[in-house]
């Protein structure tokens, strides 16, 4: 399946790719990433479909080291190769990791400072909701039943259950693949 950008005329710039990381990275504090990217790359740009986000945001996660890095470097090479993912890596790494250098260091002098903590547990409670309003959207557009069970299904065993994540991951994931080759042979 190819990307909207590959199947237009327009090709993505690595401008563009490294504008929208470099805001991301810079602008976002405590998480909620993923919904920002979402936004930006499949709602506002086009460039890819929420099929092909969630698959590239799966495969961030079960590879090692930080999903948003590998998001930004699948992302990258979907739209323009492997100078594609340099660029969508360097813009969300490098600019934030000057400006949380420079935080912590201003941190540093007002960590004694019991409104800085509480600052800081909105910031948290923000990303979640920011994550949770993702997931409803991308649950409201999609045709995939099967999917949606299975997720759900994670979702109780691991929020509410409290099931060992690797647990879940592991009886999921045989149900998932499986599923995903049915519907790919049959549909």
């Amino acid at each position: 399946m190819t990307s909207p950008a590959a199947d237009s005329t327009r090709s993505v710039s690595l401008r563009e790719i490294a504008s929208v990381y470099f805001w991301i990275g810079v602008s976002s504090f405590g998480g909620g990433l993923i919904s920002w990217v979402h936004r930006e790359v499949v709602e506002r740009r086009q460039w890819l479909r929420d099929q092909e986000f969630l698959s590239g945001l799966a495969l961030s996660q079960i590879l090692p080291g930080p999903t948003m890095v590998n998001m930004a470097l699948y992302l990258g090479i979907q739209l323009r190769g492997p100078i594609g993912a340099i660029a969508g890596w360097a813009s969300l790494v490098l600019p934030p990791s000057v400006a949380i250098i420079a935080i912590y260091l201003v941190y540093l002098q007002f960590h004694g400072v019991g409104v800085v903590h509480f600052a800081l547990d909105g910031v948290a409670a923000t990303a979640v909701g920011l994550n949770i309003a993702t997931g409803i959207r991308v649950a409201q557009r999609t045709k995939n039943a099967p999917a949606l069970v299975i997720a759900a299904g994670v979702f109780l065993a691991v929020a509410v259950l409290h099931w060992p994540m690797l647990w879940v991951v592991a009886g999921a994931a045989p149900i998932s693949l499986a599923v995903a080759w049915r519907r790919t042979a049959h549909g």
